[in-house]
């Protein structure tokens, strides 16, 4: 495949990507998470440090890059556009990578896959960092290679301390940890996979070398220090083994072979059947590894051992700070040492052969996982938004409230994060509340108990102006049927009667009349 061909190939992945992207950044309503970012960096740079620190509680350079990026222009749409941009670099650093580790065939086949993965077009379509983890994830992986498991040109190099690719490698290091903490999960990955390797003096050299990372991430560690004691400092949910296995059964699941990023409550059609798919195919696989001895094969021992530390570390999250921390979006760091570790399997398992019969054999078998891969790829696109809607619905709830809302009616959001969102589309003539205190509530007992979040539902109540004989209600669905927001509900059964109610996706909306 001649130079040209390939880069055609990759501008029309490329476009593939964008041609899905780009009208739903322009049409999907903002989330809270994306409504957090907004309201984190919509007034300058300096402003944006200051949030970071005392809201966000993350890694501030995203934000700080996008306070810089907003001044360009404030929209949502070009507040997705961010993401995009990260996530068409990564599919040319995605197809560079591939290439280089196996061959350019293997890299069209799997940059095809990537470039319309459900979860990397999630990722662009989010005004958060995960497709610029991603990117980074895939800068990380490409330095590492070229830096440290690379023979050639390392005795030549070997009086040096720092090689040219070691330094770019160092460099990704630091952003990374500027960028998002867990991007730390796989640098020790890579120093696992040294040491398994055998690999010495490079293990030596890359432990030596992350000092200087250390070095240079020192003014992080009393913010880390501080946004740690926050996460900490409400309850942390008491859940068992069997859920942190779940949450990250699921991922590995979505990653491998998505249906929907985040499952509904009750099972669908093509979720059932990927789950029976993997029950029986992953035992099966690991067992072909091992009775044929390619468990311990070069590439496949190299991601898995990155893809098993970061579970590892996921898993470590999930104990210290709850399932809350290990939701698919933070899992983001995984994503693409399992893609890697995939197609190492793939290749394992259909192993290229210039015989006639194996090779009509292998063309079939590479015919047939290709199929089944976009059978559940396109599903898994289409059922990315529901109606076409994120979380909060904020776009249809405004227009829903300004058609039917009077003076004086103002509008109460529960819980306090969700308010965050509305403002960016309601234009109407009443007050939202709360106006503060988005950031302050963490979860204060066991979700689904009534205590879960008693103080926020007084603060909500307390904010309830008295001389109001209408209010609009508006809280997260969970609210239906959960115990958590019980004291609300009885507020609202003590004093109003519901005039009217409308469900949106993952938000209701009721009007109620003081008794």
């Amino acid at each position: 495949m001649t130079k040209s061909n390939e880069k055609k190939f990759l501008l029309v992945f490329i476009f593939l990507h964008l041609i899905i992207t780009l009208p739903l950044a322009y049409y999907l309503n903002i989330w809270a998470d994306e409504a957090s970012t907004l309201y984190t960096t919509e007034h300058g740079f300096f402003q944006a440090v200051q949030n970071t620190l005392q809201n966000e509680k993350q890694a501030p350079l995203y934000f700080w890059a996008m306070s810089l990026w907003r001044g360009i222009n404030g929209s949502i749409f070009f507040a997705r556009i961010f993401s995009i941009i990260w996530s068409v670099i990564a599919i040319a650093v995605f197809y560079n990578l591939v290439r280089k580790i196996w061959n350019e065939k293997v890299a069209v086949f799997a940059v095809f896959f990537f470039a319309i993965h459900p979860f990397l077009i999630w990722a662009s379509l989010e005004i958060r960092v995960y497709s610029l983890i991603i990117l980074l994830t895939l800068l990380l992986i490409k330095f590492f290679f070229e830096g440290y498991l690379k023979s050639e040109g390392n005795e030549l190099n070997q009086q040096k301390f720092i090689t040219g690719k070691q330094s770019l490698f160092i460099l990704t290091a630091i952003i990374s940890l500027y960028t998002h903490y867990y991007l730390g999960f796989i640098l020790v990955g890579f120093f696992a996979v040294l040491l398994i390797l055998k690999r010495w003096k490079e293990a030596k050299t890359y432990f030596l070398q992350m000092i200087i990372v250390g070095i240079a991430i020192l003014p992080l560690l009393w913010i880390i220090k501080i946004q740690f004691e926050v996460r900490t400092d409400g309850y942390i949910q008491e859940d068992g083994l069997i859920d942190g296995v779940r949450t990250l059964w699921h991922h590995f699941l979505t990653f491998v072979l998505p249906t929907e990023i985040y499952p509904p409550e009750d099972q669908t059609f093509m979720s059932f059947i990927r789950l029976w798919l993997m029950r029986i195919l992953s035992p099966a696989v690991l067992g072909f590894l091992i009775i044929k001895r390619k468990f311990f094969e070069e590439k496949v021992l190299i991601f898995g051992v990155i893809s098993a530390v970061i579970f590892a570390f996921l898993f470590f999250v999930y104990f210290l700070l709850g399932g809350i921390y290990i939701e698919i979006r933070h899992a983001s760091v995984l994503f693409v040492p399992l893609l890697l570790l995939l197609i190492a399997v793939v290749l394992k398992i259909f192993p290229q052969s210039r015989e006639g019969a194996n090779k009509g054999k292998r063309f079939y078998l590479v015919g047939a996982t290709a199929v089944l891969l976009a059978v559940f790829y396109i599903y898994g696109i289409f059922s990315v938004y529901p109606d076409f809607a994120k979380r909060g619905d904020w776009k249809r709830v405004a227009e829903f409230i300004e058609k039917r809302e009077k003076p004086n009616q103002p509008i109460i959001i529960f819980p306090n994060y969700e308010a965050i969102g509305l403002p960016y589309y309601y234009e109407g003539k009443n007050e939202i509340l709360p106006n503060e205190n988005f950031f302050k509530w963490n979860d204060e007992a066991k979700f689904g108990t009534e205590k879960a979040w008693e103080k926020q539902i007084k603060y909500i109540i307390s904010l309830v102006p008295k001389d109001a004989k209408e209010i609009w209600l508006v809280n997260i669905d969970i609210c239906k049927e959960s115990k958590s927001c019980q004291p609300l509900e009885k507020f609202v059964k003590e004093n109003y009667t519901i005039i009217e109610t409308k469900d949106f996706y993952k938000e209701q909306v009721r009007l109620l009349r003081k008794k």
